[in-house]
């Protein structure tokens, strides 16, 4: 038993040259919920092989498709509001929240985000949107999280 815990994930934030950033709508629950791709490590896994794994499963992307990429330099810490933790259909009730390490990555010119090339069917819709919309459609305790990347993207990224 492993007890309460927070769950390791990786994160990406794919942007393009003119700034804009993708948001991907889940499929799978929360459904209908807007966010930046994202998935947790599994065991023995490291994050870079998580960020290529997850990123391959579930938007069907490679590191081929990307220009440049770059790494947020803080691990990230999503807590569970009482309302999650105490639900009677959270799937993990040992689950506290998720940390997550970031990374930016540049999609080339002329590359397309195809969903129908995943192998994990998490998504069903992607769209392109201004970094003040992206902070607007995260949950009220992920949005801590959504701005300290855009911060960090205005200052090192951009």
């Amino acid at each position: 038993m492993i007890g309460r815990h927070f769950r390791a994930g990786v994160g990406t934030v794919i942007h393009r040259s003119n700034g804009e950033v993708a948001l991907f709508r889940r499929q799978v629950p929360p459904i209908g919920t807007w966010q930046f791709q994202q998935g947790g490590i599994d065991a023995g896994e490291s994050v870079e092989t998580t960020l290529w794994r997850e990123l391959a499963e579930e938007t069907g992307l490679s590191r081929e498709d990307f220009s440049s990429v770059a790494e947020y330099p803080e691990w990230t810490l999503q807590v569970y509001p009482t309302e999650i933790l105490n639900s009677p259909n959270q799937p993990n009730p040992d689950r506290l929240g998720q940390v997550h390490k970031w990374f930016y990555l540049k999609l080339k010119d002329g590359i397309e985000i195809d969903l129908a090339t995943a192998t994990d069917h998490e998504f069903n819709d992607v769209k392109w949107v201004s970094w003040e919309e992206a902070l607007t459609v995260p949950p009220p305790y992920k949005v801590h999280v959504y701005q300290e990347l855009y911060e960090y993207f205005k200052e090192n990224i951009s």
